[in-house]
């Protein structure tokens, strides 16, 4: 029997709030009344010597071991002074992390300054940020079909987004930008497209390779101002990563051990995996590791047959299908810093789905290590 469309609709409608109250559940059940929601930070006890003064004053939920890159943004957003001695001994790599000022400024702001309420709002930016893509990228898909539905719960529930989420980082508020600058071009307002360019960018500087022509391209001569364009948007971007190059001249950078070689990181990690599976080890590092890389293999394939397609999502998953080949061994030994390093190949492959045979598929192959994103949200 034969289902109404409005009845399909509805059903839609309510998978959707459904999921939007399930994450927001598992987000709420990381509160605690003594801690707030720190948790979410992922502060490590080897850093806790070296942490701000201001912030040892307080309490925190304090992870075994060396914690997760979160805790430094957070510290960065209590005191976004780059050039304190107090937040270069507590950054592990101060030109590498400061360069992603954007995300703490807000939650500095937003929380005028007091630690507490810093350290909370910073934790609680990805949540905000998740709630705004649910939202925008639902608009940006512009269906209300089956098909809409199953590419949008594949980017908001994808492993990288709530990987984002779960440890304050900077991944998915970049795609949330990325979402509205691209927003921005389809109405040709391409002033507040260069905004939000420029905002991707400072919250984490691989969207430099996002950035898209910012005006009409009708002619070769617009064709080239648009680029000029969107190089010009890139310059004040440049200059705060060359002022922290010549502020911080004796740390890393960020570059050694995040790229290598196109593929060699990936090789590694896949015979890592097969290793360990053959030696019966089938802890989801191992497990999802292989299904995770052989469906961001088939993501950033996907993008590169079709490169020659103009449409800026299209243009966008490219570039990060190509950064994909290059990422270090850094990345892949967790390779949900890959999914989350990747995020934006992922929304490019799914939003092209829409419009492909074989959907199922397709859909499978790209997908499949999405469960581990709920998987790694739940609270125990």
């Amino acid at each position: 029997m034969l289902v109404p469309a409005s009845a399909s609709s509805r059903a839609l409608l309510w998978l959707r709030v459904s999921i939007v109250v399930m994450v927001l559940a598992l987000v709420g059940a990381r509160w605690s009344n003594t801690t707030g929601f720190t948790c979410l930070i992922s502060f490590g006890s080897e850093f806790e010597a070296s942490r701000l003064p201001s912030i040892k004053t307080q309490p925190l939920a304090v992870a075994s071991g060396s914690g997760y890159d979160g805790q430094f943004y957070a510290q960065i957003a209590v005191t976004p002074n780059v050039t304190s001695p107090d937040l270069k001994t507590a950054l592990d790599q101060p030109a590498y992390r400061s360069r992603r000022i954007l995300l703490p400024l807000i939650a500095h702001g937003l929380g005028f300054g007091d630690p507490w309420w810093v350290l909370q709002i910073f934790a609680l930016l990805n949540t905000a940020a998740w709630l705004a893509v649910a939202w925008l990228w639902w608009r940006q898909l512009a269906t209300s079909t089956a098909r809409g539905t199953w590419v949008w719960l594949a980017c908001v529930l994808s492993l990288g987004a709530l990987d984002s989420v779960r440890l304050s980082l900077t991944d998915l508020p970049m795609v949330l930008a990325l979402i509205l600058a691209v927003s921005a071009l389809r109405q040709n307002r391409y002033g507040l497209a260069a905004i939000a360019f420029i905002a991707a960018g400072f919250v984490r500087e691989t969207a430099l390779i996002a950035f898209q022509p910012l005006g009409p391209k009708n002619t070769a001569s617009a064709h080239r101002q648009a680029w000029l364009r969107a190089g010009l948007c890139a310059v004040p971007i440049a200059l705060w990563c060359l002022w922290l190059v010549f502020l911080f001249p004796d740390t890393s950078h960020g570059v050694q051990g995040n790229l290598d070689w196109p593929g060699f990181a990936f090789a590694r990690h896949v015979w890592t995996c097969l290793q360990e599976l053959r030696n019966g080890n089938f802890d989801s590092r191992y497990a999802f590791g292989l299904i995770g890389a052989l469906g961001m293999t088939y993501q950033s394939l996907f993008l590169i047959r079709r490169w020659r397609d103009t449409d800026p999502w299209a243009r966008i998953g490219l570039s990060f299908a190509v950064l994909f080949w290059f990422l270090g061994d850094f990345v892949w030994h967790g390779y949900w810093a890959a999914a989350r390093a990747s995020l934006p190949m992922t929304f490019a492959f799914n939003y092209q789905l829409l419009k492909e045979n074989r959907f199922t598929l397709k859909f499978a192959a790209g997908n499949l290590f999405t469960l581990h994103g709920l998987i790694r949200l739940l609270p125990f």
